[in-house]
């Protein structure tokens, strides 16, 4: 299957370190068999997208994205941190319509996996049959990293890239159960599109991916506001700032540093980071909750060490048409992660106490 954005480890954020313990603190508390999954899709994906070449077809010329606000980069703070807004406030499933993905084969299903994250499968449901895409809209203040054979094109004021999974690694045809192809879209604006497409073998992925980044490009410049697909359930968290909760603080927020649904600052000497997401309910409750405020558990962090990552629920389960997973369903999570448990746990309840009440 394709890598979902859980399982890749910020390919966009190049604060590696900090990724790096967030997983190796996650493998503890899921018993090893959930770390390695995650960590041997990080390494998959890092490598298709940025150590191979390009598919070889030509994308189509398109006007769309050659103007408005995403076509212009910011030039001052201000204009940076609305960039973030204007990305967190747009609905990702949004930018690939059904009626889009119909022109594919017949849309089986489209789910949001994270805020800022949709898939869709069309055609057979059966494994290695159908067509899945997986795509996110985020913010990569210095754009998408390319390998050097990697080929990319320009859409309007967008920059494109495409690679495939034979294209990275050719010695591995005759291998495979299914075909992969990663793509991106990266905007002036710092705004970028992540793509990623499996297809049956047999076929080439790349094409797909190629076929629906302009309608992609072209329904950002529309801006569609959270909820407007109509697979995108609503949750507490969308509208919702993860850096409110520093402001609140007294902290300073550096927005270089930020990214659409995390938050990271020092407060009283301790690296933090604030994240608003959907996690699955095995990785969020661990025993019983630690305080509950307006309505909303929040669960620390018994068997941590060096690394503490308390999680509050923020609402029910956000809606899934896959079989429920052996971790528990989707819920809207904040997490709040850190060194120190103490300052951890007081981040979380000020950042719970912002939402109101179940």
């Amino acid at each position: 299957m394709f890598a979902r954005t859980e399982d890749i480890c910020d390919v966009r954020d190049d604060r590696a370190d900090s990724c790096i313990d967030r997983r190796a603190h996650s493998a503890r508390r899921t018993r090893g068999f959930t770390v390695l999954r995650r960590f041997a899709a990080a390494v998959a994906a890092v490598v298709v997208l940025l150590g191979a070449s390009a598919c070889q077809d030509d994308l189509p010329i398109t006007p769309a994205g050659s103007g408005g606000y995403w076509s212009a980069a910011p030039q001052t703070e201000d204009q940076r941190w609305e960039v973030l807004r204007k990305v967190r406030a747009i609905d990702p499933c949004a930018l690939l319509p059904r009626a889009e993905l119909a022109k594919i084969d017949t849309v089986s299903w489209v789910q949001v996996r994270k805020p800022d994250w949709c898939e869709a499968r069309m055609g057979s449901t059966e494994s290695g049959k159908g067509t899945d895409l997986s795509w996110s809209l985020l913010v990569a203040p210095t754009g998408i990293t390319q390998h050097e054979r990697a080929r990319t094109t320009k859409i309007g004021a967008v920059t494109v890239g495409t690679v495939s999974d034979l294209d990275a690694n050719p010695d591995h045809r005759g291998q495979l159960v299914e075909r992969n192809c990663t793509a991106s879209a990266s905007f002036p604006s710092t705004a970028a599109i992540m793509l990623f497409v499996t297809t049956p073998l047999g076929t080439e992925p790349c094409p797909v991916a190629e076929a629906v980044l302009p309608t992609m490009i072209a329904q950002l410049d529309k801006e569609p506001a959270q909820g407007t697909s109509p697979d995108t359930p609503r949750t507490v968290l969308l509208g919702s700032d993860p850096c409110a909760v520093a402001r609140g603080l007294g902290v300073t927020t550096p927005v270089a540093e930020q990214r659409e649904w995390r938050c990271s600052f020092r407060y009283r000497d301790n690296d933090i980071q604030v994240e608003y997401t959907y996690d699955r309910e095995q990785l969020v409750v661990d025993g019983e909750p630690i305080f509950v405020i307006n309505g909303h558990p929040g669960y620390g962090d018994p068997d941590a060490t060096d690394f503490f990552s308390y999680n509050a629920i923020m609402g029910p389960v956000v809606p899934s048409t896959e079989p429920e997973s052996f971790l528990g369903p989707n819920l809207p999570v904040v997490n709040v992660f850190g060194r120190n448990g103490a300052v951890v746990e007081e981040v979380l309840r000020h950042a719970v106490a912002l939402f109101p009440a179940a």
